[in-house]
């Protein structure tokens, strides 16, 4: 009898603490409502955009890999008839670059849907470790920038990247380019293979710098991730350190990444192998791992929200009650 009475008065406590929550501060308490996503809703659109993200990663990686071997070791392959702007050199490019235009489109259009679905659980994952948007709000904003900037450029270079180049493929196929000064058909200057080869040039330059602050860009995000991890007080941790600490690793394999594509445009044989090594170790083992280790702590982070009777879990109502403010500044596991 005395446990029963026990819970009750608990209860009874517990309800009046929540209604004069609710009184109070009834807009922050109706928004906070508002925006929880459902249980069943976040464990299915979290971990499908992280497993999804992974897999496009893994793929568009192998894609480039195969078109950096291919460009490397292909026999034609000459730099000093590339510059000099050979007539009869770049017909021959050409004809190799239409043989793998669709391996290359492909390419970059799974590379753009990696990243658009990666950056909907770095969105989740900045709100969760931001408590809501009350916890190193600088940092966490950091994160978002960093993300939807990458993201958002990303998917329009290579949207702008597959119509520039296709329709300079199709130039290629279908428009006289061997005279361009004459009437006459039977003399070719050539000039207009090396007008496309110039605009070619300037189009797949703009891509290269944007690859390059793709790659800072996840530098950034996931050591402002380690940070907020690592800064965290261990009671209140979800995501382990040895996870944080991988990310840092592989932000250090992107910087050396980001190195590589810079540094291609100077000695581009010896830094396409270079890139190939990296891409291989970061983008096809570390970082799709990395991803799909978080889609199983996605769901743990996500609040809880029991859509029948539009009530908050008693686990999601604690925070709205005032409680005094605690300071996270352990730095012990960083």
């Amino acid at each position: 009898g005395r446990s029963g009475c026990s819970q009750k008065t608990a209860t009874k406590l517990y309800a009046e603490r929540l209604l004069h929550t609710i009184s109070t501060r009834p807009i922050v308490s109706f928004k906070f409502i508002l925006t929880l996503p459902s249980r069943k809703e976040s464990k299915k659109m979290v971990h499908t955009a992280c497993v999804l993200s992974a897999l496009c990663f893994i793929v568009s990686g192998i894609l480039g890999i195969i078109l950096i071997v291919k460009d490397t070791t292909r026999i034609t392959f000459d730099s000093n008839e590339w510059r000099t702007m050979s007539s009869q050199y770049l017909i021959q490019e050409w004809v190799y670059r239409n043989s793998v235009q669709t391996l290359s489109q492909v390419a970059n259009i799974i590379n753009a849907f990696a990243w658009l679905f990666f950056v909907i659980p770095v969105l989740q994952l900045t709100w969760s470790l931001s408590r809501g948007g009350q916890r190193k709000i600088g940092v966490h904003a950091a994160i978002i920038v960093f993300a939807v900037s990458a993201c958002f450029t990303e998917v329009i270079s290579r949207l702008l990247l597959t119509g520039a180049t296709g329709a300079a493929h199709r130039i290629a196929q279908k428009f006289e380019l061997n005279n361009w000064l004459s009437d006459d058909m039977g003399q070719k200057d050539y000039i207009g293979w090396k007008a496309l080869e110039v605009s070619y040039i300037m189009i797949t330059s703009l891509v290269t710098w944007i690859d390059a602050f793709e790659w800072i860009s996840l530098f950034f995000i996931l050591i402002l991730i380690y940070f907020s991890v690592g800064t965290q007080m261990k009671e209140n941790r979800v995501l382990p350190m040895w996870w944080a600490r991988l990310g840092l690793f592989i932000a250090f394999m992107t910087f050396v990444d980001f190195s590589a594509d810079i540094l291609r445009l100077e000695d581009w044989p010896t830094f396409s192998q270079f890139a190939i090594f990296v891409a291989i170790f970061n983008q096809l083992l570390l970082f799709p791992t990395w991803i799909l280790i978080l889609s199983s702590y996605m769901n743990r982070l996500a609040p809880i929200y029991i859509e029948e009777n539009d009530t908050l879990n008693a686990a999601e109502q604690v925070p709205m009650v005032p409680q005094r403010r605690r300071v996270d500044n352990d730095f012990d596991d960083i």
